[in-house]
């Protein structure tokens, strides 16, 4: 009977005329969404580094993003977003859209940076979806010259001055200012922070002798040390870097057991379409089994590792566990 009312009635029929078209474009939007998904990506990548060029984190995340871009078909660009210890460029990313064309150069600092900071605009476990891990790496103990000959010494004059001498970081929150202050915890040390807007106006100041020491990755350090305009003491991994074998470690010197391995890798927003989620893992996992890639990312003192986007999850989870249980014993977390 309805069918016999549609035909009898002009306005019924324009309705299911209506309809029958709007189904009709219903189906044939499923396959072009689909080869939306599919065709991705089709414009260039904007890959946010939050802290300023020059750095680990920079460097490892241009050799990474250079190696996908020829996979994916797209440029990976890079853009430097320094400031409030990675939480600028963090916090652009979080709110960004989920369409797979922005991400983040992300490392242990990204999760726990709401236990040392008050108002930290994004909720990390909840703003960022997870993509792949590039590598982990040793920071390394760096002093001015002239400061102290080994490990021992230096501790031991640090202590015999308590808040005499002052310690460079990448900035507020950052990894190197925590790693700084879980050495400061366990060896006994009193000194003065002073945090920078990234790495290396941190060196500069070093380098001039304007702050006594810092940690920073291994190899971002290798040049100065080798030309005798700063002193490496110790690394903060249980075993010797093998870029740097020579330099001891902080376990096995004064203080055992004591390890502080940072990490990189990359998030999204969080809600990222699955599949582009997996050509994005899959272009990260392809680029760290080329050995020109792994090489020049050792050059950077970066260990290439890789697991898929769940496990990579479950990494962080764990890694974020360590951490916020370090700050804690330092009496770091806010109130």
């Amino acid at each position: 009977m309805t069918l016999i009312a549609e035909a009898s009635n002009p306005l019924a029929q324009d309705e299911a005329s209506t309809g029958r078209r709007t189904v009709l474009a219903g189906l044939l939007a499923v396959p072009a969404v689909a080869r939306a998904q599919s065709a991705y990506p089709n414009r260039p990548i904007r890959y946010v580094v939050p802290w300023a060029p020059g750095g680990a984190t920079s460097n490892i995340a241009r050799i990474i993003g250079d190696a996908m871009a020829p996979i994916l078909g797209q440029p990976v660009v890079q853009d430097n977003r320094p400031g409030a210890g990675g939480g600028l460029g963090s916090d652009f990313v979080a709110k960004a859209a989920p369409d797979g064309y922005t991400l983040l150069a992300a490392g242990a600092g990204t999760f726990y940076r709401s236990v040392v900071e008050r108002d930290v605009p994004y909720d990390a476990f909840r703003d960022f979806g997870f993509v792949a891990p590039v590598g982990d790496g040793p920071f390394v103990l760096i002093t001015r010259q002239g400061l102290a000959d080994d490990l021992a010494s230096f501790i031991a004059k640090a202590k015999s001055e308590p808040g005499k001498m002052n310690y460079a970081s990448s900035g507020i929150g950052s990894t190197s200012h925590l790693t700084t202050e879980m050495f400061n915890h366990a060896a006994g040390i009193e000194a003065t922070h002073i945090p920078y807007r990234g790495a290396q106006p941190a060196m500069i100041d070093l380098i001039s002798g304007r702050v006594d020491y810092c940690f920073d990755a291994l190899t971002s350090v290798a040049e100065h040390v080798r030309a005798g305009r700063i002193a490496a003491l110790a690394a903060t991994t249980t075993q010797r870097s093998a870029f740097a074998p020579e330099i001891p470690t902080i376990a096995e010197t004064v203080l055992p057991g004591f390890s502080a391995a940072p990490w990189w890798g990359i998030v999204t927003p969080a809600g990222l379409p699955p599949e582009v989620t997996a050509k994005l893992s899959a272009a990260v996992i392809q680029a760290q089994q080329d050995p020109t890639v792994v090489a020049r990312l050792a050059d950077q003192g970066c260990r290439a590792f890789s697991m898929p986007p769940g496990e990579f999850a479950e990494f962080v989870r764990r890694e974020n566990s360590r951490w916020v249980n370090a700050i804690e014993v330092a009496g770091l977390r806010v109130s």
